[in-house]
């Protein structure tokens, strides 16, 4: 089934779901000839196909509520087709649609209220599976009922309590399914319970929007309407297809859609200044019982909400917007944001975003994040915003993706901490292995020395002064981006990986940081596992073990769950920080060791318990994998660990792998 917004095909795209990212997870040799993949993505509907339980989030005007209202429609009218050559990226790779045989019955819900959820929860969804048992049989065996939650303001506490006890309410009845919409931001700090999957809408490829301003508006695809970075966003690519705007910069989409709607600007006015009472909760009646915003349909839309309300904004004092802000600055944050730029075309933002970084706190952290998007801000309070952002990774206490924006701006500012930091492990006898999985069996104790291990993975400022010293060559595809200087680097060979150990080496030899007899090196697998879990591989345990101890801790790690499918900035969960010191050993990259593993991919050659038999010869041909250890964003909790054993050929690479050093003092 093809989702249409419009009179025209626009495929919702998800960000966090791709063809080539989920076949990644099982680690696969690449050639030196080859080159990095382009991202492939799902389709919303094959998500919601392949998903009994389902979360889709968005920022305001990516199209939730279009898409899940028109999905609603093609299943009750059974307008259910499949769709061959859909296109999946800029690219234009092309892979086909299509739906199920399953005969679905979909009910809608808008919900706008943590109370109201809890009453669909509490009695009319049980009401319509009628659970006692009747209610089953309703439905034969190729028939299933569709569950779709829609709306922003049922995200409280209760509202939160009330979707969970849903997903168990749901559980284990074969015939109902679940599809839940919400805005990003308000989510950013929740995290789903067991059982449901999460995505995120992916904005409008530009392929998509050419194509669409050709079919609405009868325009030649050259004309440069729409092509703009904010009419990505599907509510401001109808405000610019509108007003036939380039689609630049959404204050000015929005001030030219205005001027086509109100050419004497009075509409305008009340538009926006209705915008901002929404925002603030005064009443939005006008004297005719109908507020000004809803006489066009597209004011009503929450993102161009948010830039109508910055626009009244800027009429009014600095103290009035941080006082906005300070209120509630989750829901601020899209409106500070666009008042910030409208503020600084006229040179006056400097006042505003002073007030926004002043004093500690969360919301003084998520003022640094706005103001980080001012180049000329950030140059005038660099000091202050790098503290905020230092905090930020440092307490952890903000949501995920905060802290993923605040180590990109930490990057581009110039990262103050020393990302080539060591941490002491001392030497002795602990055991190696667990019971988690056949490859880490049996537990065996190991002897060996101390040893320097490398805090954090070697991140790509590092590795770049590498290949910019030596010329080596280097497939990564953001490795020199400024917002990510402080990322593992990746894409990187176990002999990439090595010759960068023997280029430090004598790098740090010539500084001081170590002795001429000192050197640098990867580390051999028995080194990795103990930086990592210490002495708890010494405790029983039939699960895997973490840095961290038996159980899993929720933000932790970047694994599959936190879903970044991507590596962050290091650091950023220090939580799962390990007993000698070490960040981001579970999750983030699979992380290259000398160790040898063998030709299988799935039997190790040189299996547990651990000996001196010749898995660390560092000549082995190419066809003999090496270990790596850890685990990536994408993996699971049974791989994201410190005893799960990974390998890949030598001359392997892919954007989930890369390496920590350790430094052996002779």
């Amino acid at each position: 089934m093809l989702i249409r917004r419009a009179e025209v095909a626009i495929l919702f795209y998800l960000e966090s779901k791709l063809f080539n990212g989920y076949s990644a997870k099982g680690l696969r040799k690449r050639t030196s000839d080859d080159k990095p993949e382009e991202p492939v993505y799902f389709t919303a509907l094959e998500v919601v196909r392949d998903n009994r339980v389902l979360l889709l989030t968005g920022p305001s005007g990516s199209g939730k509520t279009t898409f899940a209202k028109y999905l609603c429609f093609c299943l009750e009218a059974h307008k259910r087709q499949t769709v061959r050559g859909v296109l999946r990226n800029e690219s234009g790779e092309l892979h086909d649609e299509f739906w199920n045989d399953v005969d679905i019955l979909p009910c809608y819900f808008a919900i706008e209220s943590g109370e109201a959820l809890e009453d669909l929860v509490d009695a009319t969804i049980p009401r319509i599976l009628d659970v006692s048992g009747s209610g089953a049989e309703r439905f034969d065996q190729k028939q299933e009922i569709l569950f779709v939650i829609d709306g922003g303001n049922w995200v409280t506490d209760d509202g939160l309590n009330a979707l969970t006890k849903l997903v168990s309410l749901l559980e284990g009845l074969d015939h109902a399914r679940l599809l839940v919409l919400s805005d990003t931001t308000a989510l950013r700090s929740w995290k789903p319970p067991p059982g449901i999957s999460r995505y995120n809408f992916l904005p409008l490829l530009h392929t998509q929007r050419k194509e669409a301003v050709t079919r609405l508006a009868g325009m030649a695809a050259s004309q440069a309407i729409a092509n703009g970075g904010a009419a990505s966003n599907p509510a401001v690519f109808a405000l610019a297809l509108q007003s036939g705007h380039p689609g630049g910069e959404a204050e000015n989409v929005l001030d030219s859609w205005l001027s086509t709607i109100s050419p004497d600007g009075i509409a305008a006015i009340e538009f926006a200044r209705t915008a901002f009472e929404r925002l603030v909760d005064v009443k939005l009646q006008d004297d005719h019982g109908t507020s000004a915003s809803e006489q066009h349909i597209l004011s009503s839309v929450g993102a161009v909400q948010q830039l109508l309300a910055a626009r009244h904004l800027e009429t009014l004092s600095v103290e009035e917007a941080v006082h906005v802000f300070h209120r509630n600055s989750v829901t601020a944050e899209p409106v500070i944001r666009s008042l910030l730029v409208r503020l600084s075309k006229s040179g006056k933002s400097h006042n505003l975003a002073r007030a926004l970084v002043e004093g500690a706190g969360h919301i003084s952290q998520r003022g640094a994040l706005l103001v980080s998007t001012l180049r000329a801000e950030c140059e005038l309070l660099h000091e202050e915003i790098t503290a905020h952002m230092l905090a930020i990774i440092n307490e952890a206490a903000l949501s995920v993706g905060e802290r993923q924006q605040a180590g990109r701006v930490l990057s581009r500012l110039g990262d103050p901490r020393d990302l080539t930091e060591l941490a002491s492990v001392p030497g002795g006898t602990f055991v190696m292995g667990s019971e988690s999985h056949p490859n880490s069996q049996p537990k065996s104790p190991v002897t060996f020395g101390g040893f320097r291990m490398g805090v954090y993975p070697v991140v790509n400022r590092d590795y770049a002064t590498f290949v910019q010293d030596t010329g080596r060559e280097w497939r990564s595809p953001d490795g020199l981006d400024s917002e990510r200087q402080n990322a593992p680097a990746t894409d990187l060979t176990w002999h990439d990986a090595r010759a960068y150990c023997k280029w430090l080496t004598n790098r740090w030899r010539a500084s001081g940081k170590i002795s001429q007899t000192s050197y640098v090196r990867l580390p051999t697998e028995p080194e990795w596992e103990r930086a990592c879990n210490g002495d708890y591989n010494q405790l029983s345990a039939q699960g895997p073990i973490y840095p961290w101890g038996l159980e899993w801790r929720d933000n932790a790690a970047n694994y599959e769950e936190t879903g970044l499918n991507n590596t962050c900035a290091v650091g950023l969960f220090p939580s799962g920080r390990s007993a000698h010191g070490c960040y981001d050993m579970a999750g983030q990259v699979w992380e290259w060791c000398t160790t040898l593993w063998g030709e299988d991919m799935s039997t190790p050659s040189f299996g547990y318990p651990w000996a001196d038999d010749g898995r660390e010869y560092l000549d082995a041909p190419e066809s003999v994998r090496r270990v790596l250890r850890g685990g990536c964003f994408s993996s699971g909790r049974l791989k994201a660990c410190g005893t799960y054993r990974g390998s890949l050929e030598p001359a392997g690479f892919w954007r989930g792998n890369g390496f920590r050093i350790v430094v052996e003092d002779i």
